[in-house]
């Protein structure tokens, strides 16, 4: 709720800070080429099943993206604890497992 709150809060100071400003629209010719070629790769993401289970890439794709991102996911991580006041307390001193035990 509080998270919603501020992406709405957010969204809402960037369309008033740059909806004045007219974006062309998005060439035809590239927007056919990028479909095409997401296409191309959709259309023959079945090949890689032959190797590698879905299930398998469904679990391994998300653990990857956060391991290649964990610096990012730390501080927000740490960001959404830290506005929790009982457990911003433990955090400042000295850990949760203080705080827990």
């Amino acid at each position: 709720m509080i998270l919603e709150g501020l992406l709405n809060l957010v969204f809402g100071l960037l369309k008033v800070c740059f909806g004045w400003i007219n974006i062309p629209a998005f060439p035809e010719s590239l927007a056919s080429s990028i479909d095409t070629f997401l296409n191309l790769i959709f259309d023959n993401i079945t090949l890689l099943g032959f190797f590698i289970r879905p299930t398998t890439l469904a679990i391994v794709v998300p653990i990857l993206i956060i391991l290649l991102n964990f610096e990012e996911v730390y501080k927000i991580t740490m960001w959404v604890l830290r506005k929790i006041p009982f457990l911003r307390y433990a955090i400042d001193k000295g850990g949760l497992n203080n705080a827990l035990c």
